[in-house]
C-alpha cells in the first residue's frame, strides 16, 4: 500500500496543472501588455526626436546662411512670415513660413525646399531687433528700419500631435564684419 500512495504524491493533479497554466497565461498577458506600452513609448520618443532633428537642421541652415549676410542693407524683404536677403557671395535666399511648413529657396535657382514640417504657423515667426534690443515692430520692415537690424530671430514651433516644440535660431548680422572689406 505504501507504493500506491507514493505514486499519487509524485504526480500532479489536473487541477494543479490547470491552475499553473492559468497563472502562466495571466503573467504572459501582463508581460505582453508591458512590452507593448514600452514599444509605443519608444516609437513616440523616436518620432519626437526625428521632428526635433529636422527642426534643428532647419534652424542651423538658417543661421549659417544668414551669417553670410554682408550688411543689413542686403535684407530685401523682412516681415514675420518671410525673410529674403542677399549673402556675401551674391546669392539671394528666401525663407518663408507658409501653411505648416518652413521653406527655403535660392531665388532664381530651382523651387522651394521644405526645411521643417509640420510647424505651427501661428506661433512660428521671424523677429527683428535693433541695437538696444527693442523689437522693430513695423512689418514689413522698410528701408530705414532694415538698416537698424542687429538681431534676427527665427522662432520655429514644430507641431508634435498638437504640442508645440519650440526651436529658436538667433543671428547677429552686426557681428559678421569679417565679410566687409
Amino acid at each position: 500500500m505504501n507504493k500506491i500512495s507514493h505514486k499519487s504524491r509524485a504526480a500532479y493533479t489536473l487541477i494543479e496543472l490547470i491552475i499553473a497554466m492559468t497563472i502562466l497565461g495571466l503573467l504572459s498577458g501582463v508581460l505582453v501588455s508591458i512590452i507593448s506600452v514600452n514599444f509605443n513609448v519608444m516609437t513616440q520618443v523616436s518620432d519626437r526626436k526625428k521632428l526635433i532633428t529636422r527642426g534643428m537642421l532647419a534652424t542651423n541652415l538658417f543661421q549659417r546662411e544668414l551669417g553670410m549676410l554682408k550688411t543689413t542693407d542686403n535684407i530685401l524683404i523682412a516681415d514675420d512670415q518671410q525673410l529674403k536677403f542677399s549673402d556675401a557671395y551674391g546669392n539671394t535666399w528666401e525663407y518663408l513660413i507658409t501653411g505648416n511648413q518652413l521653406t527655403r529657396q535660392e531665388v532664381g535657382v530651382g523651387s522651394a525646399q521644405i526645411l521643417a514640417s509640420p510647424i505651427i504657423n501661428a506661433e512660428s515667426e521671424f523677429s527683428y531687433y535693433a541695437q538696444d534690443n527693442s523689437g522693430l515692430t513695423s512689418t514689413p520692415l522698410n528701408g530705414a528700419n532694415r538698416g537698424l537690424v542687429t538681431l534676427v530671430k527665427l522662432n520655429l514651433v514644430m507641431d508634435y500631435n498638437g504640442d508645440g516644440i519650440v526651436l529658436m535660431a538667433i543671428v547677429y548680422p552686426e557681428n559678421f564684419k569679417v565679410f566687409n572689406h
